[in-house]
């Protein structure tokens, strides 16, 4: 008689029995001692099992009505037992045990991790960027401004110049929408810097204020800003900031969670240098059509970039580490002078 050795659930109480699985007709009989030490015979046909395979070191098993279980003490399954799903597991066990297809798999998710980061991220966060309505990006902006405002002091630049510096840019500058420019003290938090706030606000600090030598330069960093408040880099940047919960967000519209952080993140998010050269890009072409060079820009990249080395403090916050100064930053402004 086709008989093996087998661990028996009842579904009953809870704990296994030693029994013996014997061929039968229509299916298996399971033989054990129950814990009345009363001996028991049960009949399970082939339609009543779902069988299990093997999975890396978990052990084949069938899973039974009412609860009960039959689970193997080995890998074999003998071939007496007719469970049609037997020969497809037994393949995917041979797979998982495989270290080639182990390794495989290993590349395969390592892939998927790389181009998820790579480009799902970013792709699900411009499209979400794009496409938030004005008063999310209100109530975002709002929040990160308020931030910015808790970490800065009042700005010590008269009012008269701070007005002038709002004139100039609104009969300048050419914005899909004019944003509205505020003056704070950067302090050892800030520094010398120039932020584009998702809603519609640029802030610039005192300390950058300073280091403008002529209205040209503020004007091209003002400009700057447009581009990435019109693109809606900092929103954007924000976004990929957060990560993979990016993706679930473009996946499933729930952006409940969204609000908490992305404040923050908005602005303590570091542009990349593909956004800064696009917000350069729009600044130089908004000085060609006002007639200026777009030198201006140049100029007041080096000398952000010499104060940069000349900063004795690496830890400080300053424009510099917010809106990196690189040789290709500079040299795109300089090949179209």
């Amino acid at each position: 008689m086709q008989s093996i050795a087998i661990k028996f659930y009842d579904g009953i109480v809870n704990r296994g029995y030693d029994a013996t699985l014997r061929a039968h007709a229509n299916g298996a009989v399971v033989e054990y001692t129950d814990a009345q030490n009363s001996h028991q015979q049960k009949l399970y046909h082939y339609d009543d099992m779902i069988y299990i395979g093997p999975i890396g070191a978990v052990l084949p098993a069938i899973e039974l009505p009412h609860d009960a279980r039959i689970e193997f003490l080995d890998n074999h399954v003998p071939d007496w037992l007719d469970l049609k799903a037997k020969e497809n597991a037994h393949r995917v066990h041979a797979i998982e045990s495989s270290w080639r297809w182990i390794a495989i798999s290993l590349v395969v998710t390592v892939a998927v991790v790389f181009a998820t980061f790579r480009w799902g991220i970013p792709m699900a966060s411009h499209a979400i960027a794009q496409q938030m309505p004005q008063d999310a990006l209100n109530r975002i902006g709002g929040e990160a401004e308020e931030y910015l405002i808790d970490v800065t002091e009042k700005s010590k630049i008269t009012a008269t110049r701070q007005q002038q510096i709002r004139t100039m840019y609104q009969q300048q500058m050419q914005a899909k929408v004019p944003a509205k420019i505020i003056f704070r003290e950067g302090g050892e938090y800030i520094g010398a810097n120039a932020l584009a706030i998702p809603n519609g606000t640029i802030m610039l600090t005192d300390e950058l204020v300073e280091l403008a030598e002529n209205d040209q330069e503020l004007l091209a960093v003002l400009a700057h800003e447009q581009g990435h408040l019109d693109q809606r880099h900092s929103l954007e940047q924000g976004l990929q900031s957060l990560g993979i919960s990016i993706l679930y967000v473009s996946i499933t519209g729930d952006a409940s969670d969204l609000f908490g952080s992305l404040p923050l993140a908005v602005v303590s998010a570091q542009y990349s240098q593909k956004f800064e050269l696009k917000a350069d890009q729009y600044a130089i072409d908004e000085l060609k059509r006002q007639g200026i060079s777009p030198k201006y820009l140049a100029d007041f990249l080096k000398r952000l970039s010499d104060e940069n080395e000349e900063e004795a403090d690496a830890d400080a916050t300053d424009f510099m580490q917010s809106h990196p100064a690189t040789a290709k930053r500079i040299a795109q402004v300089e090949a179209q002078l």
